[in-house]
């Protein structure tokens, strides 16, 4: 079996695709596990990135409607976006919840890669504050054996031997209205995801 639908993924690029001074998110790492799933945790545990999505050299500082995640692996439920946009886009359409963010300091935002203190501020730190939440789809379709969509987000998953993959999804439809909204940094792409 298989469900063809339109996956939503933030980028971390301006619309050109020439800009990649954007801001990179990342799950807090040390010595607890990340919450993978939105539902269960309370809040998600997020640093600033200080490494590219793209590869070298380090992100830019530029925060665009939404922020791409850096090393976010086969788990992709929904998008780190402004407060404001996700209340808009909740407001807008079905199937979506927010969920708070537990910001942490990035240990490279003091110290640079060789150890030694860092005298300026570093470079991938957003330019200026902002309040970000992750919005993320709380209905789920099974690839394997896809039922309509009840909701206009939907998050779909798929078993593979490495664990479960997920994709955050919208109908086309609402693949429509979300591309007339021109949003900055965000991904619509028509996919079909085998069962």
């Amino acid at each position: 079996m298989s469900i063809t639908a339109y996956k939503v993924e933030a980028n971390g690029h301006d619309r050109t695709g020439r800009d990649f001074g954007y801001v990179n998110i990342m799950h807090r790492y040390g010595s607890r596990q990340p919450c993978l799933r939105p539902d269960p945790c309370e809040k998600m545990e997020v640093m600033w990135a200080d490494e590219s999505v793209y590869g070298p050299p380090a992100p830019g500082s530029k925060v665009g409607d939404f922020i791409m995640t850096w090393l976010m692996g086969s788990w992709n439920c929904g998008v780190f976006t402004h407060r404001e946009i996700a209340r808009r886009l909740s407001d807008t359409f079905t199937g979506l919840k927010i969920k708070e963010l537990e910001w942490f300091e990035n240990p490279r935002e003091k110290t640079l890669k060789n150890g030694k203190p860092r005298v300026r501020r570093a470079r991938w730190l957003p330019e200026r504050e902002v309040d970000l939440v992750y919005l993320y789809a709380d209905h789920t379709i099974d690839a394997r054996d896809p039922t309509p969509a009840e909701t206009d987000f939907f998050t779909v998953t798929r078993m593979d031997p490495w664990g479960v993959s997920t994709w955050f999804m919208c109908t086309l439809e609402t693949a429509g209205k979300l591309a007339a909204m021109d949003f900055e940094n965000l991904d619509i792409q028509e996919t079909t995801i085998v069962g």
